[in-house]
């Protein structure tokens, strides 16, 4: 959301500034895009490409060149704390290594985002892994340094230094051959009335059409940058709105239709506007009575919340208490609710069905493991282990959750 802000004011300013340039103005451009750096680290390559395209987009006056020289000016100087403080940590130059692992988790050589341990061939030597303590079933253990709710995702990075990236064609085509059709189908079919709407007015007023792109060049230019950036790594919607809301805009703000199809005109973007109207009172009835798919729509939180509660309630759990989980981290948000530190986890998919189908020995061995590390329970989901009865294990009421004491 952050981002969408941050993204939608500096290509606001840049329109106040293309009808009344002043210094004052070029100075909250570069602090837009500071902020939006410090929100996320890809508004920094797009902050230095947003401020050369608009320095190529009004070069011709010197008063527009100081101006923009300005915003660089600022957007350096609120960048650089970040940078300094982001390189004094990891011993070398970088504004951010979100990008550099991401690379490496989808691309190259596709290593697993959390507790890689160096096994892949090419991916480098881990300096500072999570600790494996138990080989079978995988036990990994992450208290400290870094300290959050669930570390291995507070900082990945710090997790992940010494991973090494390298491009290789086919596992970089691979993933274009997904992400491509990815955003192509955001831009064509999330909305299909709208883009009905936008092709209709175009070809309504083709030659105007196109001379009102060649004048607001730059609002088509910086979205399709921002969502290309996305393109060599992953496609997610939630990172590419902003952008696709720009670009819509732009060409709309584009469209210059002659005065005698006036009425044809005020028809389609009427009935464009009911049209999307209506389809998103259709998406919220959906959300409101939960009407989704199966892995439609959005996650609910109502059993977090519950489980946290009963956590805290009826185990008597204290504010940053030690807990183990077996599944997946980054999905336990009952343990940021409750504020809890996961310390250990077996995690979801091999493991976890490791752990299921282990003697009560094997179980024995994880619940000292998980013991040594300072948990005080273990949490895991119902949803993978629904025929799993074994004395020691309760259920949380209301949610899919179970819980062992190690106490």
């Amino acid at each position: 959301m952050m981002v969408v802000a941050c993204f939608c004011l500096s290509l606001s300013i840049l329109i106040r500034l293309e009808m009344r340039p002043n210094l004052k103005a070029f100075a909250l451009l570069g602090l837009s895009l500071g902020i939006g750096y410090w929100t996320k680290a890809i508004m920094f390559p797009l902050g230095f490409v947003t401020l050369f395209v608009a320095w190529v987009w009004g070069r011709s006056s010197s008063a527009w060149t100081r101006g923009v020289a300005l915003a660089t000016l600022v957007f350096v100087c609120l960048s650089a704390p970040l940078v300094l403080a982001i390189s004094r940590q990891k011993g070398r130059f970088t504004f951010g290594d979100s990008g550099k692992i991401n690379y490496a988790w989808f691309v190259s050589p596709r290593t697993p985002p959390r507790n890689w341990q160096g096994e892949e061939p090419g991916s480098g030597p881990p300096l500072h892994p999570t600790r494996r303590i138990l080989k079978s079933p995988p036990v990994f253990e992450f208290d400290g340094p870094v300290v959050g709710t669930y570390p291995p995702w507070t900082d990945p990075s710090y997790w992940n230094e010494g991973l090494h990236q390298h491009f290789e064609l086919k596992s970089q085509l691979r993933v274009l051959a997904r992400t491509v059709p990815m955003e192509l189908h955001v831009l064509l079919r999330k909305r299909p009335e709208l883009v009905f709407g936008v092709v209709l007015l175009a070809l309504l007023a083709l030659p105007t059409w196109l001379a009102g792109i060649r004048d607001l060049w730059p609002f088509v230019l910086l979205p399709i940058a921002g969502m290309s950036l996305y393109l060599p790594l992953v496609e997610n919607d939630r990172y590419l709105g902003g952008f696709v809301l720009v670009l819509f805009l732009a060409i709309l703000r584009a469209v210059r239709t002659p005065q005698n199809i006036g009425p044809v005109v005020r028809l389609v973007v009427l009935t464009m506007a009911c049209l999307m109207f209506l389809s998103t009172i259709e998406h919220t009835i959906r959300i409101l009575t939960r009407q989704f798919a199966e892995g439609q729509g959005p996650n609910s939180t109502l059993q977090d919340e519950i489980a946290a509660r009963y956590l805290r309630g009826k185990k008597g759990t204290l504010s940053y208490t030690k807990v183990a989980i077996i599944g997946d981290g980054t999905d336990a948000y009952w343990a940021r609710l409750g504020k809890l530190r996961i310390v250990a986890e077996i995690m979801g998919g091999r493991g976890e069905a490791e752990f299921l189908d282990s003697p009560e020995e094997v179980r024995k061995s994880v619940y000292q493991a998980f013991r040594e590390t300072g948990a005080k329970l273990i949490v895991m989901s119902l949803e993978s282990c629904q025929t799993f009865k074994v004395e020691g294990w309760e259920s949380i009421p209301g949610t899919q959750y179970y819980v062992h004491c190690l106490e």
